[in-house]
């Protein structure tokens, strides 16, 4: 006997997912339409890799004129099935990041609305709105690190993984740091240690790479400020941290502990690529985005007189160095 077709729900569907689906589409529409008024030079940039994608033919897909080649193919993938407009382009990129970061959110983080806040307010406009493939690295590190926190679905980890590197080539530092982290705190606050001396070792590197001299030359660039208000909240998350670190790690809350390393790896890669502004600004921001994780996690462990506070200074300070992002720096 053949058993009934059974329809999906998408009204209960919606109902059960708005809290996810409704901030990514609103976040997702700024990005189509760039409501906030402002062009960065990204987006001059990305115009010319829509171009790209829709004159190039398969076998010169290796011409991408980066080296994420995984996000030249998915621009190429969209020229074919769905040639429209770049502002639809736009949508559909940011759309695919944030739903994959809200997703990690809601499963991995204690606090989602938490998360959410601190993501748009310090991290949408940076990555979401002016970087796309940040964006889309990032998320899917993101998820491939809750699997790997998980220690399950290692075919998934590993897919996730591919598309982070094919979309944003520099997450294989941080899959390096977190597959460190997992397995061996020790090898990686060794690796901690040494980014504090990585201005001589990026130099180096730098000299025997070419790709990476736009990295090296810090000529004409402003120096990165270790005392501004978004660093000073991040020193004050990583001592949060850092105090209640035992308890995160009794509660099982596994990525809000890879988190708090992540973080203390963040700033010891900034602290030692000052002289170097792109390179520090670049491979340390990639581990700055999981702030949203630790942040939930201090909000549920903090002392309620002290938590809301606290996240308030947060998106303030965040909202703050958005404005100064899109407004000033330009």
């Amino acid at each position: 006997m053949n058993e009934p077709v059974r329809r999906i729900d998408w009204r209960a569907l919606v109902a059960h997912q708005w809290s996810l689906v409704l901030p990514v589409l609103l976040l997702a529409s700024l990005c189509a339409g760039h409501f906030l008024g402002i062009f960065r030079d990204d987006y001059g940039g990305y115009l010319s890799m829509f171009a790209w994608a829709r004159t190039v033919r398969w076998n010169d897909l290796l011409s991408f004129p980066y080296r994420d080649l995984g996000f030249g193919a998915l621009l190429f993938l969209f020229a074919k099935v769905l040639p429209a407009s770049d502002a639809l382009w736009f949508f559909l990129i940011a759309l695919l990041g944030l739903g994959v970061k809200f997703h990690c959110f809601r499963q991995l983080a204690p606090a989602y609305w938490v998360a959410v806040l601190v993501h748009v307010s310090i991290f949408f406009v940076l990555q979401d709105y002016t970087q796309l493939r940040a964006s889309l690295g990032i998320a899917f590190l993101m998820l491939g690190i809750g699997l790997l926190v998980s220690r399950e679905h290692y075919g998934r980890l590993a897919g996730s993984w591919l598309l982070a590197a094919g979309f944003h080539v520099q997450t294989l530092v941080a899959m390096l740091l977190a597959l460190a982290c997992v397995f061996s705190l020790g090898l990686f606050l060794a690796g901690v240690t040494l980014s504090l001396l990585g201005g001589d070792l990026f130099a180096w590197v730098g000299s025997q790479f070419q790709g990476l001299a736009s990295y090296v030359a810090p000529v004409g660039q402003q120096t990165p400020n270790p005392f501004s208000s978004v660093k000073l909240y991040q020193y004050l998350t990583l001592a949060g941290f850092l105090r209640y670190r035992a308890e995160i790690s009794s509660r099982g809350w596994r990525m809000v502990e890879l988190s708090g390393w992540f973080l203390l790896a963040g700033l010891a890669v900034f602290v030692g690529l000052l002289r170097y502004p792109a390179a520090a600004h670049r491979f340390s921001e990639m581990l700055f985005a999981f702030m949203p994780f630790l942040v939930s996690g201090l909000f549920v462990l903090l002392p309620k007189r002290f938590g809301v506070p606290y996240v308030a200074a947060g998106v303030g300070i965040g909202l703050w160095a958005s404005y100064r992002l899109l407004y000033v720096w330009q």
